[in-house]
């Protein structure tokens, strides 16, 4: 399910989520300088820039961290949530279908120390994950996360 503001100009924070090639999910290890969870494994995403829609985001960021083009086809799903940065205001989670990618097409960014592929079930399970988001992605297999 895609929820009905993602392609829409709205007021958002960010947009973060699981970009799937095959069965796998690919994060990175975020820098040990940077000011909120050093070290820790974080999904692909990032803030908002400009009148980006929440789609708009998560596509830049996509591509500035990995390398890769995704199109709205590619979306499974996505929902808005509480930002933790303003809770005034929304981020969004999305997960993409398995991209029509191989891994060799993947081009680390400049942010971050480590480009990883793991399962879903690993990242939530990881020990140097960012709890919160480990919530969410555990919450959106469960399927007790709603696009509402």
């Amino acid at each position: 399910m895609i929820h009905k503001d993602t392609y829409k100009k709205v007021n958002f924070n960010g947009a973060k989520g699981l970009v799937f090639l095959g069965n796998q999910i690919i994060a990175y290890r975020r820098d040990t300088n940077t000011k909120n969870f050093p070290g820790s494994i974080d999904m692909i995403g990032g803030g908002r820039a400009g009148d980006e829609s929440p789609f708009e985001t998560f596509k830049r960021e996509v591509k500035e961290e990995i390398g890769l083009d995704i199109k709205k086809d590619d979306i499974r799903f996505s929902c808005p949530f509480q930002s933790h940065d303003d809770p005034r205001k929304v981020s969004f989670f999305f997960v993409t279908k398995p991209l029509k990618f191989n891994k060799s097409d993947v081009r680390f960014g400049d942010e971050g120390t480590e480009c990883l592929m793991m399962t879903p079930e690993e990242f939530i399970s990881r020990s140097d994950g960012i709890e919160r988001q480990q919530k969410r992605v555990k919450d959106y297999l469960e399927g007790n996360i709603s696009v509402e």
